[in-house]
């Protein structure tokens, strides 16, 4: 990210090339030309280049979290529209066995219908005790015919909802897709410039980091070395359990996706620490401002949610001190550094 300090940076090699050629001409002289190519790029102008690949990879990263979140309620809404699928395609068929055995019956009567057999009545007793079972049997066969198709505009329903949700699924999957091709793309090209850098510009670019971590580290009020911080007693116990185990993952590297325990992204890491204390995060750090409640700089405590950029995507827990500890970037590791070393963005209490 182009804000972030203390991350690993380094420049990628610009070759060069001075074009000389030397032409003698009458007289013995001899004229020289000279190509010129454009300047070898700082440390700093490719600090940045590299930084941006960074940060466009995480953001990128973000996105995937983010419809991974999407793809997960999709399926559980799949689960459900299956199964409102079964409950209706069984009510469908016990209206459809009902409506057979009206069937059966009749067919076992003759075939007459029931009115036919009123006017055939022998006595007016009958013909009024026979009437009323025309009534019934009407209204009856007026019900079974309304629940019929009521029930099969409901298992209709059903469907269309389960299609839909599938081909929402399908739509995902594809955004997913797209998303992880994306981060491979931009680490592959912060990776060409990597593998560009000569001993002694990977050297350089190492000792500017510890050279930024340092001053980072030493500003007022900031006194603690990242390898010795102590956090601020959290103030409750969830939160001291979420700061604990965020500060026990210290070191292990950063990599997109990563749910641990052996590498993490920034809201896999926020996610995964919050978990610990019994509270359920969603997954990309967009989600997660809007998990608890909201709260100002000045009103953070340790075990916050502390996010950055606009749009947001990326996300630390503060542990006190004006200090986060938060899983940085592609190619550095989980570390401390100070809350204010990238964009604002907001910040929540979960729990």
């Amino acid at each position: 990210m182009p804000e972030h300090r203390g991350q690993s940076r380094r420049p990628r090699r610009v070759l060069i090339a001075l074009c000389t050629a030397a032409v003698t001409v009458s007289g013995g002289l001899v004229l020289t030309s000279v190509g010129y190519a454009d300047p070898e790029p700082t440390i700093a102008e490719v600090q940045d280049k590299v930084d941006n690949l960074y940060h466009q990879a995480e953001q990128a990263t973000e996105r995937y979290n983010a419809a991974t979140d999407e793809l997960n309620d999709v399926k559980r809404r799949i689960e459900r529209a299956k199964s409102a699928v079964a409950k209706q395609q069984a009510r469908v068929e016990a209206v459809q066995s009902r409506m057979a055995g009206f069937a059966a019956a009749r067919y076992r009567a003759g075939g007459f219908d029931p009115t036919l057999r009123t006017f055939l009545a022998e006595s007016p007793a009958d013909f009024i005790a026979q009437a009323s079972v025309v009534d019934a049997y009407a209204n009856q066969q007026t019900e079974q015919l309304a629940e019929a198709a009521d029930v099969r505009r409901a298992f209709e329903q059903a469907n269309m909802v389960a299609e839909e949700e599938l081909a929402r699924q399908r739509a995902i999957e594809a955004e997913l897709e797209a998303e992880k091709q994306k981060v491979e793309q931009l680490l592959a090209e912060a990776e060409e410039i990597l593998d560009e850098l000569e001993a002694e510009e990977r050297q350089r670019l190492e000792e500017e980091r510890e050279r930024e971590r340092q001053e980072n580290a030493e500003k007022p009020d900031r006194d603690n070395d990242d390898d010795d911080v102590t956090p601020d007693v959290p103030p409750s116990e969830k939160a001291g359990v979420a700061v604990e185990f965020a500060m026990n993952q210290l070191g292990k590297p950063y990599c997109w996706g990563g749910n641990g325990p052996d590498c993490w992204d920034c809201s896999g890491l926020t996610s995964a620490a919050w978990a610990q204390a019994g509270v359920s995060l969603p997954r990309s750090s967009g989600s997660q401002i809007s998990a608890g409640t909201r709260v100002s700089m000045s009103q953070l405590q340790p075990g916050d949610l502390v996010f950055y950029y606009s749009p947001i995507s990326h996300v630390g827990i503060y542990i006190g001190n004006g200090q986060i500890v938060h899983a940085t970037h592609p190619g550095d590791v989980v570390s401390v550094d100070p809350v204010d070393m990238m964009p604002f963005s907001g910040a929540s209490r979960p729990g």
